[in-house]
């Protein structure tokens, strides 16, 4: 589907902080397909923003790039001002920026780390809610998607701070929800399990073997997979899912 046919998002605009590879690629390649416009923010490099550009133009969507880093709100907020400029409004805000953690155990904890995944992970979500409520409260409507992960409902040893960032997403996600459901905007967060991306092919061949051999399914996500949580949350479908957790998974966590 393009933007010439009748999609779920025609019309709209999506902004996906943190869209240059895996799910945030996969989550605007999915509403390129059904007609949004799109912001691709990232702080990856210009060059790898402009190729994610460049498919999404590929599926007729209308797409600008950004160059964003959550832990400045200055940044931020202008990426969603850009939005605005460009298209006229926000419709929805993707917060998928993150990273993952050194594995060691809390007490080798070193704490400028600790302090950079928290800004990132954490405060750079509450960045964008900040920024995309500015516009959409005066509208009264609005979808507001955060990205957490399982290891938010199911921490694990030595990577205290990854999990303590994401447990902190979904806290903040059911508080602003509250917030906000009675204006007209929705807050939702997912919590992907493993998943096919450059963050994952970047951990240990071993511990990625063993860990798709433990899933019910017996192997990781696809990019496209997890997305379509996010497409979900995003659409009028989704209309009463008010500071939800989504967990594709594989039966990693089931609940």
């Amino acid at each position: 589907m393009t933007t010439g046919d009748v999609g779920r998002f025609s019309g709209k605009t999506a902004l996906v902080v943190g869209a240059g590879t895996g799910i945030g690629e996969a989550v605007c390649r999915g509403f390129a397909a059904e007609g949004a416009n799109i912001i691709v923010a990232d702080r990856i490099g210009r060059d790898q923003r402009l190729v994610v550009v460049d498919r999404l133009t590929g599926l007729g969507a209308d797409a600008i790039e950004m160059e964003c880093d959550v832990v400045d709100e200055a940044a931020v907020g202008a990426a969603v001002d850009a939005a605005v400029a460009r298209f006229g409004k926000l419709d929805i805000m993707v917060n998928n920026a993150g990273i993952g953690s050194t594995v060691a155990p809390l007490s080798e904890q070193d704490w400028d780390e600790w302090t950079h995944i928290i800004n990132v992970n954490l405060r750079g979500v509450a960045f964008g809610m900040k920024h995309a409520l500015r516009h959409m409260l005066p509208r009264g409507h609005g979808r507001i998607i955060n990205t957490a992960s399982q290891l938010a409902h199911k921490p694990a040893p030595d990577v205290a701070a990854y999990c303590a960032s994401k447990a902190g997403v979904v806290a903040l996600t059911v508080a602003a929800a509250h917030e906000v459901a009675a204006k007209g905007i929705t807050i939702n967060c997912v919590c992907p399990g493993p998943t096919d991306t450059p963050m994952w092919r970047a951990t240990e061949r071993s511990w990625r073997e063993w860990k798709a051999s433990e899933l019910p399914l017996r192997r990781v996500g696809r990019p496209e997979e997890v997305a379509a949580a996010y497409l979900f949350l995003a659409s009028d479908e989704a209309s009463y899912m008010v500071g939800q957790s989504i967990s594709p998974n594989g039966g990693d966590v089931s609940w």
